[in-house]
């Protein structure tokens, strides 16, 4: 009898999560809507003869404003020997609990057009996240 209850007791647990009928549940692993998001665009424009990249981000978050950081990373075949590197800096990052575009011109490398490895790490009162993403630089 007890082991019939259980398997009443698990089979309505698993249809009630996915319907969100236990979503006390779920916010307690972490997946609240609050807190601190960042996406990567997936392109990002060259400029200044490849010695700058600008690079796009959406960034939700909450508490005011934040800041944040991007580094890009090109390597051979995509651009010469040695590897190109650049970072860029945002200190102005709107928090007001909406999904905000954020631009971060890169600089440091001479990049050329093709695939690179971008990362951004988001600060803000709702917390810190991190991304990274393959790119594609683009001439325009």
């Amino acid at each position: 009898m007890k082991r019939i209850r259980l398997l009443i007791l698990l089979g309505v647990v698993a249809v009630a999560l996915p319907l969100g009928v236990l979503q006390g549940v779920a916010k307690a692993t972490g997946s609240s809507g609050s807190g601190t998001s960042v996406t990567i665009a997936q392109t990002a424009d060259y400029n200044t003869f490849g010695a700058q990249l600008d690079v796009q981000l959406l960034v939700r978050c909450s508490g005011g404003s934040g800041t944040a950081f991007v580094t890009v990373t090109q390597t051979t075949p995509e651009t010469g020997d040695p590897a190109a590197t650049g970072t860029g800096f945002n200190p102005a990052v709107v928090c007001d609990g909406q999904t905000h575009t954020v631009g971060v011109t890169v600089t440091g490398g001479l990049f050329d057009p093709g695939k690179a490895k971008a990362a951004a790490d988001v600060t803000a009162p709702s917390g810190s996240r991190h991304a990274e993403k393959i790119i594609t630089i683009f001439v325009h």
